[in-house]
């Protein structure tokens, strides 16, 4: 981890809520591995005070380039939204654990919405360019076409690739947690990777579990300090009580979560009896632009 300055070179537009920003960060896209993140200070002042976490959407170590997607919710990621070409950004990083590659010759299932496709984006990317033979599938949701940002990225990096809407607007209508019943009963799945709003991650997990299938999970959270600290983002464990989402994560093996404890009893992974506009939102629930949480 370290401290530095990081140059905007691109601010640019993606859909009507999000941004992503391309910063000159040498040692951070060097380093940085899928799943990790910036702590990212938006202002000169102490004003806003705390940093926010930024999931990194790609990083070139050849170009010292990296990526962040960015949804515009709340004050600081407002100011993230007019920062001008030029302009320096405070970062540390790449903080947290990422995602590590599986065995060799893998089926793999990358399942994720809003700015939690970051990440995801940024694994199969490293698949795809890792020794050895990966085969991607690529699962995205949203409430509608506008809240599936950076999609046609995520796309041309799965070997197979499938969009859900709440409200139909894009892909199958329903929840994307809907669209992989059908690729575990396909049989060739040996590995989950999920980030996203929580009760969509909860439901991955139980999926994963009931099928004896490995499962990761890139939390979200809310962050003080970034480095484990203060103790503000952490959530309740299976095998200890609370870990750190900033230190131990934000990456965890599915089943060292207490998803009950995170999110609440979750109901049976079938389709809702009503119609989708009666039902709970399984939507972005993301609040900023990070996958490893948000202070707006």
């Amino acid at each position: 981890m370290q401290q530095l300055q990081a140059r905007i070179i691109h601010n640019r537009p993606e859909l009507a809520d999000y941004h992503v920003l391309e910063l000159d960060a040498p040692h951070v896209a060097e380093h940085a591995r899928p799943g990790q993140f910036v702590h990212v200070r938006v202002a000169c002042e102490n004003d806003p005070l705390l940093r926010r976490p930024i999931s990194i959407l790609s990083a070139d170590p050849r170009t010292g380039v990296i990526r962040l997607l960015i949804k515009k919710v709340g004050r600081g990621t407002g100011i993230m939204f007019d920062l001008p070409v030029g302009e320096t950004l405070d970062l540390l990083g790449p903080l947290g654990n990422g995602f590590t590659l599986p065995p060799e010759g893998k089926d793999v299932v990358l399942i994720g919405g809003g700015v939690g496709i970051a990440p995801l984006i940024f694994f199969a990317d490293v698949l795809q360019r890792a020794p050895g033979t990966y085969r991607v599938r690529g699962l995205m949701g949203g409430a509608n076409e506008e809240q599936l940002p950076v999609w046609t990225e995520f796309a041309g990096r799965c070997e197979e690739f499938y969009v859900s809407t709440d409200d139909g607007s894009a892909g199958e209508q329903g929840f994307v947690t809907d669209l992989l019943p059908a690729q575990i009963a396909r049989g060739d799945v040996q590995g989950v990777y999920t980030c996203g709003p929580r009760p969509m991650m909860a439901k991955v997990a139980a999926m994963c579990a009931e099928a004896g299938l490995p499962c990761c999970a890139s939390m979200e959270s809310w962050m003080g300090c970034g480095v484990g600290a203060c103790l503000g983002c952490v959530v309740p464990g299976t095998e200890t009580d609370y870990l750190r989402v900033c230190r131990e994560g934000p990456v965890f093996e599915a089943s060292k979560l207490d998803w009950a404890g995170i999110v609440g009893p979750q109901p049976p992974h079938v389709p809702p009896p009503v119609p989708l506009s009666e039902g709970a939102d399984d939507g972005d629930a993301c609040k900023c632009g990070c996958g490893g949480g948000c202070h707006d």
